[in-house]
């Protein structure tokens, strides 16, 4: 036992002596281990840094946005050889986005002093080049304009062209902003900025630890968060790559990504991007980011000619663009503007004096509108020219591109605001609380779709009626079938009598058909001039018999309606199809532009941003009918306004000689007018979708709108084109020549007639002068064929029972 005992120590010392290796050898291995994991946690990290820094590079150098294309209105001249008064250039100024001030201060500014216009137009890049702001002076001399006068470089100029207006935005994967250089933007917006949301950017690398400390302090201070500190680097990184989520993960990785972006990239290009970036409205469902386009949607102006108030709601705005959104919560908005601004006093960037002048100042907002929106019967047109003129791969891949249109926002604005009251007051007369209307202006010379509104709800991107609504046309198909006629001189002139009798036609395989005059009367013969002037039915239908289905459809056709399925029967002859008012715009085009065709047409050019041109209109105007034929007609369609079914509008009118046509459908369910100036056409559909009775015609129904337009939007002159084949001729009331009449029509001399030598005949004016001729003098043929064409006593009786004052409208009543 005692020998056992004495050798346990040497046994326990034995065993420490063996434990003591493996506790170093564990030592060892938990610092190998350590080592190890902590070389593979660097490692990733690494690569996490590496996989961040990527995604950043990704981003940055490459497609940061899907810009939005950029789509402009008409680029509009003021040219001292038009003469136009100082309220028409102030009208075109404030319509164009410019202010009227007191003291020049900016681009976009205009002052009137006494009898001129001094103005700062904006720089631009126009298709054609881009052109620096110019400093102008309009003089006017008994309120027309005299003089334009070049300020910087002192001399006069014939004509300047407008910067023109932003209209809309096109896909942009529901964001749109502005992509603007960072030098112009203003010097004040971005000092603001800094001042307001990071006062250390320029010192900080990507993360500030004072601003966090600092707004850690004045949190605790407050009792709830009121102050950020994230830096400016930050708020980029979160918008660009990470979520709103609250969450320490993502705080992390916006840290982190912060500092990596600060690394690497310029100070100023992280602030470039970050100007044009920062989220700040909504509209519908497309999101406003960048405070370029921000200036825009509030203001209606670019972001270099905003004032000092201005500037501090926009950046106010940042903290919570919901919360101090100035239409939806005005009263925060204005709290959180004089927030800014006092944050401008105390670091002297604004004094007392102006801060009270600024802080007392309304928000400045304009009336509440949409960028992407505005005019959208016009952007459905302009999308639609897009598919067709650049194919669909090209037009659905615009990013980025400056679209430019056709669009007049002057005739835009006067459209729609005489649909809406025009209707309004027909609803209120008639009872009908659904009456709808559209309108088509074009340029006639040139197809440039000038203006286009599909509803009564005119901002609504609903259904097109203007572009989409089929209706049947009634009497609009009249004058294509008397041009028809009149493109054979030898069988048709203005003075030709038509039969103007009860009328049986025999259709195989149906019954009998009778069309009728709108008032049910009914004469010997009519005048052709007069048959369309007054809208009769039964001489349209003879005339069209005669001259033949297959010319008639052949020639409307030929006019712009080659894609309508016109069906090849009597009916026809007096509008029993239907077209949609753009489709109708395409036909009276030709009339008015002396029978030549031009596709119309809602894009001028497409450039992309550095210059390239994708697409610039070229127009061929293409003659489809007799020039002879077309003014004709036109003429018809001037006598139509002056003692016809559009004589109302001689009343206020009468001085610009317009051409027009009615037309009404079967129990008034559908009222048209087309009417025609010095420059534009225009078409004006009204009646209800479902088809209901209006109780309306065209001249008490679509006529309205189109004299409230006029009233708005005042016409040209027509005057009457002139062709060398076409000579003035009296004529009496009955048709006959008659050298010494006062009244007189354009005759085609197809074969070189003369009619009339003996005395000359009267033109009026604005018509083409001829030389007059005798019928003693006209060719044997033309003699015998003007005696057949002259009615019998008993017809010039019932012709001048017949000349009573025209009925109200013209349709063919329901059988």
């Amino acid at each position: 036992m005692t020998a056992a005992k004495k050798t346990m120590p040497n046994s326990t010392a034995a065993k420490k002596n063996e434990s003591a290796p493996k506790r170093r050898f564990n030592r060892h291995n938990c610092l190998m281990f350590g080592l190890k994991v902590g070389f593979t946690a660097l490692c990733c990290a690494a690569f996490y840094l590496i996989y961040l820094d990527g995604q950043i590079r990704s981003k940055m150098d490459g497609k940061l946005w899907q810009l939005p294309a950029e789509v402009y209105g008409n680029i509009q001249s003021v040219r001292r050889s038009d003469s136009d008064s100082l309220n028409q250039i102030t009208s075109l100024l404030l319509d164009n986005g410019y202010r009227q001030t007191n003291l020049l201060g900016t681009p976009g500014d205009f002052k009137v002093e006494n009898d001129s216009i001094v103005l700062i137009r904006r720089a631009f890049p126009f298709p054609d080049g881009a052109e620096p702001q110019r400093v102008l002076r309009l003089r006017f001399n008994q309120n027309k304009l005299n003089v334009i006068e070049d300020l910087v470089n002192r001399r006069a100029v014939d004509e300047f062209r407008f910067d023109p207006k932003l209209i809309a935005m096109l896909q942009s994967n529901n964001e749109d902003r502005l992509a603007t250089p960072l030098h112009q933007y203003p010097r004040l917006l971005i000092d603001t900025l800094l001042l307001v949301e990071d006062r250390r950017f320029y010192q900080h690398d990507g993360v500030s630890l004072l601003g966090i400390s600092r707004a850690l302090i004045t949190n605790i201070q407050a009792g709830q968060t009121v102050q950020g500190g994230s830096t400016l680097t930050q708020q980029l990184v979160k918008n660009l790559f990470l979520s709103n989520e609250r969450s320490l993960t993502r705080k992390v990785n916006e840290a982190l990504m912060a500092v990596l972006m600060d690394a690497r990239y310029d100070k100023n290009r992280i602030l470039e991007t970050y100007l044009n970036e920062v989220y700040l409205a909504q509209d519908g469902d497309t999101q406003i980011h960048g405070f370029a386009l921000a200036s825009q949607f509030f203001f209606g102006r670019p972001v270099q000619e905003i004032s000092l108030d201005q500037i501090a709601l926009l950046v106010g705005m940042v903290k919570g663009p919901s919360l101090y959104n100035p239409w939806r919560n005005p009263n925060n908005a204005l709290q959180r503007r004089n927030v800014v601004l006092k944050t401008m006093l105390e670091h002297a960037i604004i004094d007392q004096k102006l801060y009270d002048l600024l802080s007392a100042r309304p928000l400045g907002v304009q009336a509440r509108g949409s960028i992407n929106k505005s005019q959208p019967a016009f952007m459905q047109l302009l999308q639609q020219d897009l598919q067709q003129q650049l194919g669909e791969a090209k037009a659905n891949n615009l990013s980025g591109a400056r679209i430019f249109t056709t669009l007049d926002s002057q005739k835009q604005r006067a459209a729609e605001r005489a649909l809406i009251n025009a209707v309004q007051q027909l609803k209120v007369k008639q009872k009908i609380a659904d009456l709808e209307s559209a309108i088509v202006v074009a340029d006639y010379r040139n197809g440039a779709v000038l203006a286009m509104v599909g509803g009564v709800q005119t901002q609504y991107a609903g259904f097109n009626r203007a572009l989409r609504s089929q209706r049947q046309i009634g009497s609009l198909v009249k004058p294509p079938v008397y041009l028809a006629a009149l493109s054979e001189p030898q069988n048709f002139r203005l003075n030709t009598p038509i039969e103007n009798r009860p009328l049986t036609i025999k259709i195989k395989g149906s019954a009998d058909w009778q069309p009728r005059n709108y008032d049910n009367k009914f004469g010997g013969s009519v005048m052709l001039l007069d048959a369309l002037v007054r809208s009769l039915n039964v001489p349209t239908v003879n005339i069209g018999m005669k001259v033949g289905l297959d010319k008639v459809i052949d020639v409307q056709q030929a006019m712009g309606w080659d894609q309508i399925k016109i069906p090849k029967v009597p009916a026809m002859l007096l509008g029993s199809y239907s077209i949609s008012p753009y489709d109708v715009t395409k036909l009276y085009q030709v009339i008015a532009n002396e029978g030549k065709k031009i596709p119309l047409s809602a894009i001028e050019s497409v450039y992309q941003r550095n210059g390239e041109v994708i697409y610039q209109r070229a127009f061929e105007p293409q003659q489809v009918v007799a020039e002879e034929a077309a003014i004709q007609t036109l003429y018809a369609m001037q006598q139509a306004v002056e003692r016809g079914t559009g004589r109302s509008l001689q009343q206020n009118f009468a001085q610009y000689r317009l051409a027009g046509k009615t037309g009404t459908t079967n129990e008034a369910r559908d009222t048209w007018f087309v009417g025609i100036d010095g420059e534009n056409v225009t078409t004006v559909w009204l009646g209800r979708d479902n088809n209901g009775k209006t109780g309306l015609t065209g001249a008490s129904g679509a006529l309205s709108v189109y004299r409230e337009y006029l009233s708005l939007m005042p016409p040209t002159v027509l005057n009457l084109p002139k062709s060398d084949n076409l000579q003035w001729v009296g004529i009496n009331d009955y048709g006959s020549w008659n050298c010494n009449s006062s009244r007189t029509i354009p005759v085609w001399t197809d074969k070189n007639q003369n009619f009339c030598a003996s005395a000359s005949a009267v033109v009026p004016s604005g018509a083409a002068p001829a030389a007059a001729t005798s019928l003693q003098d006209a060719a044997p043929s033309d003699v015998e064929s003007a005696v057949e064409r002259q009615p019998s006593v008993w017809d010039a009786l019932e012709l001048q029972q017949d000349s009573a004052p025209a009925p109200v409208e013209d349709a063919q009543p329901s059988r």
